[in-house]
């Protein structure tokens, strides 16, 4: 009878529809493996399935990996796809109006930042000696120290680190030291991991559960506000250092060539002192989103 109940709520291969609770149930029983179980679902699916979340939480939508449906969504018929109040307001705690909860002209303006930045020659090779290296002088000889202990050890877990020790040094140039050789637990890589599990966290509960908890301070929301205060606190600080020592000395030399870095620079150089468009909140929402967009995409892939 269950097999039966459970095959007639399952959408052509999509995840469970449970009633009243959607596909929370499952949700939280494959929340060590959401990237597998997300997978499953679709290749179950053909690529694409609708999904509800508990009831009033008013998350529901469609999940979708076919090529040609991603690119009608985000360029082809990009304006009919807004980000909504719903997926915003989860997100602005975190992202605050970086181009991932950003929509018109806002997305214009960061997506046009971006493109040029990143299809620069000093980038593309500001890239690829980043990553020659971590691969080289980190990933290699932690992969050697385990191959020598006969230690078991979760690769995921080292790609996720490689990844970030990658797009933090791309990106804001810096190197936050994930990948040592002890694989030292570091503050703001793990504020980040925090911040962006709370965030997701939102989207399975109803609103009157999540914003009274965040009100109060209370649970998940307490440690989300933490770590968001963590993450902000370390970019803003770069950010600071970095806009003092182009003013003091004129240049930045030692990391010209991370994002970051040549925006400032760029943005200084064509619009000088008296504009104050690209402040240090615009700069973090940029990096907060830079950051969010390289991790988890190229570590899974």
């Amino acid at each position: 009878l269950f097999c039966c109940l459970r095959a007639k709520l399952t959408s052509k291969g999509g995840p469970t529809q449970w009633p009243v609770f959607g596909i929370t149930p499952e949700f939280f029983y494959n929340v060590n493996d959401v990237y597998g179980w997300v997978t499953r679902c679709l290749t179950r699916s053909r690529g694409t399935f609708p999904y509800r979340g508990i009831w009033f939480s008013k998350s529901y939508g469609a999940m979708t990996s076919v090529p040609a449906n991603v690119e009608y969504m985000l360029k082809t018929n990009f304006k009919n796809f807004p980000k909504g109040e719903f997926y915003k307001e989860r997100f602005h705690d975190l992202l605050e109006e970086g181009i991932f909860n950003a929509d018109d002209e806002s997305w214009k303006e960061q997506r046009r930042i971006i493109i040029t930045e990143m299809h620069s020659t000093r980038f593309v090779e500001h890239s690829f000696q980043t990553t020659r290296d971590l691969i080289q002088r980190k990933l290699l000889r932690v992969m050697e120290s385990f191959c020598k202990s006969q230690e078991a050890f979760d690769f995921q877990d080292i790609l996720l680190r490689l990844t970030f020790d990658n797009i933090c040094i791309a990106g804001l140039g810096d190197d936050p030291g994930t990948l040592e050789d002890d694989l030292p637990e570091v503050p703001f890589a793990k504020a980040f991991e925090e911040a962006t599990e709370s965030t997701l966290f939102r989207f399975m509960v109803p609103p009157f559960v999540w914003k009274p908890m965040k009100y109060f301070d209370l649970g998940y929301e307490k440690g989300m506000r933490k770590a968001v205060e963590t993450v902000h606190g370390f970019i803003d600080k770069m950010v600071v250092d970095r806009i003092k020592m182009l003013k003091e000395e004129g240049t930045l030399v030692k990391n010209k060539s991370d994002v970051l870095s040549r925006l400032i620079q760029i943005e200084s150089h064509k619009r000088g002192d008296e504009n104050d468009r690209f402040t240090v909140k615009f700069f973090r929402q940029f990096c907060t989103s830079f950051i969010l967009a390289g991790r988890d995409t190229s570590s899974v892939a």
